[in-house]
């Protein structure tokens, strides 16, 4: 699979405010709807991201593995090959989207640690996918290391942390998926980040975000160096690379198409392929306006508004 061809997005569904509730409530025709949106304004997207919820499946895993099945059939039905996003340590105080804390994998910290609730999650989804050539690739976790300290401030927690991902790893590859498998990283943990999950990592999945202003030229080299710095791990580890977060977010239209345009230059120029976030308005943080919920830092990353229309000059991203 060459990566570097890929075109797509990160993908949350309209009505839910979480990846739970999107799954918990799964509207199969608002999504086959809000996809058919987003083939129409971008003919070329091949691909989406979904952000899968462990615990929606443990309410009802029988509807959670249909409802699955669904998805990817939809999805299908538009030529986009699926990356399941298995777990995710994002959050935020404003509208978090759920996910793994740190009570779920840190040993004797929390009763919950006492049986490991993902066995079943993991396999049972894997297993029934293992050569389904509609996953692009397995992402185990969304930006784990998520800390407000320094790594080397939580080294309990970090260790803790990483054998939590090492063991997900091994039951998925214990499912042998054709697909590969990876975790995508946060960008502020740089190189040394993208080296400490490598091991575990089939293909290497970053967010690189230029978050700064058009005419900030330091900001502007800092964030290609970052880039050269992730090419230069993929090439000594010689595995594939994708890009699957980036396109920093604002209220401003005219801000975020320069922020596109910017951004997608320097990714093509490294012949790196990409699932910008995100396609669609959603109640989930960081992808509506302030009229549908508490609005952070990113601003609206989506492309596609409330009402079904294409935000005012996105369709920049079918230049690249």
């Amino acid at each position: 699979m060459d990566f570097s061809k890929i075109r797509g997005f990160n993908y949350q569904p309209s009505y839910g405010s979480t990846s739970f509730e999107n799954w918990l409530y799964f509207d199969s025709e608002l999504i086959e709807l809000e996809l058919r949106r987003g083939k129409d304004y971008f003919p070329d997207m091949n691909a989406i991201r979904l952000w899968l919820s462990w615990s929606a499946y443990r309410r009802n895993p029988k509807k959670f593995e249909e409802d699955f099945e669904r998805a990817l059939k939809i999805a299908d039905n538009f030529n986009l090959l699926v990356v399941p996003t298995l777990f995710n340590r994002w959050h935020n105080s404003f509208l978090d989207c759920g996910g793994i804390y740190i009570d779920h994998f840190v040993p004797e910290w929390s009763w919950i640690t006492r049986k490991n609730q993902f066995k079943s999650y993991v396999e049972s989804l894997v297993s029934q996918h293992n050569d389904d050539e509609r996953i692009l690739l397995w992402d185990i976790c969304n930006e784990p290391f998520s800390y407000d300290k320094p790594l080397e401030e939580m080294e309990e927690v970090e260790k803790a942390e990483y054998a939590w991902l090492e063991k997900m790893y091994n039951l998925i590859k214990a499912q042998n998926p054709n697909s590969p498998v990876g975790i995508s990283t946060h960008q502020n943990h740089g190189k040394k980040g993208l080296e400490r999950v490598e091991p575990i990592s089939d293909i290497l999945l970053i967010h690189p975000y230029y978050q700064s202003d058009q005419d900030d030229k330091e900001a502007k080299e800092k964030f290609r160096n970052l880039l050269d710095v992730y090419v230069e791990v993929r090439e000594k580890s010689g595995k594939p690379m994708l890009v699957t977060e980036t396109c920093w977010g604002s209220l401003d239209d005219e801000w975020r198409v320069d922020n596109i345009r910017f951004t997608l230059s320097e990714l093509k120029k490294r012949n790196l392929g990409w699932l910008v976030h995100a396609l669609h308005h959603s109640l989930v943080a960081d992808l509506h306006r302030e009229e549908y919920g508490p609005v952070g830092h990113p601003g609206n990353l989506a492309f596609i508004e409330a009402d079904g229309s294409l935000r005012d000059g996105h369709e920049v991203f079918n230049d690249f």
